[in-house]
């Protein structure tokens, strides 16, 4: 699972060269250090330690400029996601979501890269501590294979 966060990073000689701090859900996270790094052709991985000595692990999509929290080695409970409020997405608002996407991760698994509740997210215009649960599943417009809240979208 990830989730999208907010990071303020360091910029030397290209932008969002390292991560300094991340925010989740209104709390700061500040970065003593990277502990290591790595490259996608797509993203940037950052495994970061917080001053409080715990480790987790960023990923910066830099063409879709966004940044998110992959994983939590020591701080699990950022996963763990307490206060989370569930939103059924209903036949309609699904169709209208289905209209958004190009192509899914069966039918170009190299170009979806964006989870599909992040176009849930904008035609609900419900960020944060928001889960989406779908009562009837959605299908890719391209392929037609099924397409849950996880499933990973290029949008139009």
């Amino acid at each position: 699972m990830s989730l999208p966060v907010y990071v303020q990073s360091y910029s030397g000689y290209k932008a969002n060269e390292r991560p300094r701090q991340f925010v989740l859900d209104d709390e700061s996270y500040d970065i003593a250090a990277v502990l290591d790094l790595w490259y996608e052709p797509s993203a940037t991985y950052f495994k970061v330690q917080s001053t409080k000595r715990k480790a987790y692990l960023l990923r910066y999509d830099e063409p879709a400029e966004e940044w998110t929290l992959q994983s939590a080695f020591d701080g699990g409970e950022l996963l763990a996601r307490p206060g989370i409020e569930l939103v059924t997405i209903g036949p309609a608002t699904a169709l209208k979501a289905e209209q958004q996407i190009e192509s899914c991760e069966h039918c170009h698994p190299y170009d979806a890269e964006i989870p599909f509740d992040w176009i849930l997210a904008e035609i609900t215009c419900k960020r944060g501590r928001y889960d989406f649960v779908l009562t009837e599943l959605a299908r890719c417009p391209n392929c037609r294979q099924p397409v849950n809240e996880k499933t990973l979208v290029e949008p139009k």
